[in-house]
């Protein structure tokens, strides 16, 4: 049998006299190398290595640990190692990774060497000024900070989340777009059942891209929000529940990873202090109509070689710690507000400056939001207006008028709502023969002054009897949470099959039942009878709550008038 011939260029057997690469490699002109001919292949396929059946086979788009990295970029080909080298396949140990056949973001093409950290750094800046209007200079230092750590998240233990807020046509979902154009692993989580979405988090380990439709919608709210509350700091992890056929199965997922929302409605206080909020505005200048996917596409390729040269052939711990020591201490805020803002000063280089003046105004804005607060108008209530007598009690009754006094008679408080801040707040109730009443600790009263910036003539409490009290104050305000029905504020039972839980906060079920049985009843009515349905579910809203609830749900669209003049119930 004849040997079957070889080109003389690139090696391949020739089949039918014609390689198979020839439409796909330039040939040298020699004797026995083919010509490109209309008989030449189409489509060329090389031929895959074979696999020792003792390998295991996994299918991934890559990962990094201890020097070992590598990651899939286009035509199902993998990118690792400093020299930034490729091959359709990646051997580690006793395992042959593959590439996946079909990956839900952005892939690089051909990662290369970026020319300096500074050229970088601008390209970023750049795409996201031409791409984006934010609404202060220094967040667009704060942005690019951001993306180049998704890059190098193997190496922080807390990661901030961005949450873009603002009216309808503010730039919400441009925001979303751009960053995800060029974020490590960008998944814009649109039409993913939350199954799928803790799933993937866990394979993939993606930047996720969330806007209102999924962190809104009640089907999915819920599962969100878990997946949000235990994705922002490394070692948490979301508990579901699986069906087995031997039954149910407790599953943990490790949903850690960057995290980007949009939306028009504020998140959860919980939310909002693990993400950088950015009030968008609409655009006072142009900029590009869509995303310059060349450019993306340069970017992720530059910003690839520079993940594969930072992490390959180093032990990450070591060189989280290395990243570590780089970081600036905060003057202002929390411990909280220093671990967001960490790895973006950790990445960045001419624009932490920026960085930590945003860091600031974001400082500045909570500080205030905390000192408009009913909680800290109890609080100002109880430190000025004697209302705690000399047993260091202070009767309900008391606060309550203190705190209606400048409010008009629609708007005013009962009592019990008075007396559920007061409980968060962490006080002990006490009952006396003049009424209702709230023992007031003054080692905690001193510590909830200077978290709220409310002054007295008192000595500030020491670092560390502060950390003491804090301590027994956030326990005491989590029994509170977890201790009473949110609805009726009564105290929930030690049985717990008789509660159940309503968007994270716990609820008697009987309440809950009364809920649901007047959410269907609540299908059709005026506004009046809207209203009085809504202060029946809640008694502590307002007149003016209830009326701007039904205005909300007009805006919504989930009611509508019919041709009877009466409102509807549609969704």
């Amino acid at each position: 049998m004849a040997k079957t011939k070889l080109c003389g260029d690139c090696k391949f057997h020739l089949k039918r006299g014609v390689c198979p690469r020839a439409e796909y490699k330039s040939h040298q002109d020699n004797l026995t190398a083919c010509l490109p001919t209309d008989h030449a292949c189409e489509l060329f396929q090389p031929k895959k290595r074979k696999i020792n059946q003792k390998e295991s086979v996994k299918h991934t788009p890559g990962f990094a640990k201890d020097g070992v990295i590598f990651e899939q970029i286009a035509d199902t080909k993998y990118a690792y190692g400093k020299d930034l080298e490729k091959d359709f396949v990646f051997k580690h140990e006793d395992t042959t990774y593959q590439p996946l056949e079909r990956c839900p973001w952005p892939l690089a093409t051909n990662p290369i060497a970026y020319s300096s950290a500074h050229e970088l750094w601008k390209d970023l800046h750049n795409f996201i000024h031409d791409h984006l209007f934010l609404p202060a200079k220094e967040l667009y230092d704060v942005l690019t900070a951001w993306v180049l750590a998704t890059w190098l998240r193997e190496l922080w233990t807390v990661v901030p989340y961005i949450f873009f807020y603002g009216p309808i046509a503010s730039g919400k979902t441009r925001g979303l777009e751009t960053l995800r154009s060029i974020s490590y692993r960008g998944i814009l989580a649109s039409n993913i059942s939350p199954a799928a979405l803790f799933r993937a988090s866990e394979e993939w380990h993606p930047t996720l891209f969330l806007d209102e439709t999924e962190i809104y919608n009640k089907e999915t709210k819920t599962e969100v929000v878990g997946l949000l509350n235990s994705g922002y700091r490394k070692g948490q992890y979301a508990i579901r529940v699986k069906q087995t056929q031997n039954g149910s199965e407790l599953q943990a997922f490790d949903v850690f990873g960057f995290k980007a929302l949009a939306g028009t409605q504020g998140l959860a206080q919980a939310l909002e202090s693990r993400s950088i909020m950015i009030r968008m505005i609409k655009a006072r200048r142009k900029v590009e109509k869509a995303i310059d996917e060349d450019r993306a596409t340069e970017l992720r390729n530059k910003l690839l070689g520079w993940r594969l040269c930072t992490l390959a052939n180093c032990e990450l711990f070591e060189l989280s710690e290395l990243f570590q020591e780089t970081i600036e201490p905060l003057n202002f805020g929390d411990g909280r507000l220093q671990e967001l803002f960490n790895c973006l000063l950790a990445v960045s280089n001419e624009g932490k400056d920026n960085i930590k003046n945003y860091a600031k105004k974001l400082h500045e804005i909570r500080s205030f939001e905390e000192k408009a607060s009913e909680e800290a108008e109890i609080i100002e209530i109880l430190t000025k207006n004697d209302t705690i007598n000399e047993k260091n009690i202070a009767l309900t009754k008391h606060i309550a008028e203190a705190f209606n006094s400048n409010r008009k008679e629609k708007e005013q408080w009962k009592t019990r709502s008075i007396g559920w801040i007061i409980r968060r707040l962490g006080f002990d109730k006490i009952h006396t023969g003049q009424g209702n009443g709230w023992l007031i600790d003054k080692e905690r009263l001193t510590y909830l002054q200077q978290i709220y910036g409310i002054t007295e003539q008192t000595d500030n409490l020491s670092p560390e009897k502060a950390q003491k009290v804090q301590k027994v104050h956030e326990k005491q305000i989590e029994d509170a949470f977890f201790s009473h029905c949110f609805l009726c504020q009564k105290p929930l039972p030690d049985d717990l099959a008789y509660c159940t839980y309503l968007d994270g906060r716990p609820i008697h079920l009987s309440c809950y039942q009364k809920l649901k049985a007047q959410e269907i009843n609540f299908t059709k009515g005026t506004q009046q009878d809207f209203e009085a349905i809504t202060k029946e579910l809640n008694p502590n809203l307002s007149d003016q709550e209830a009326e701007k609830l039904f205005e909300k749900l007009v805006d919504e669209g989930t009611i509508a008038m019919d041709s009877e003049g009466l409102w509807r119930r549609i969704k």
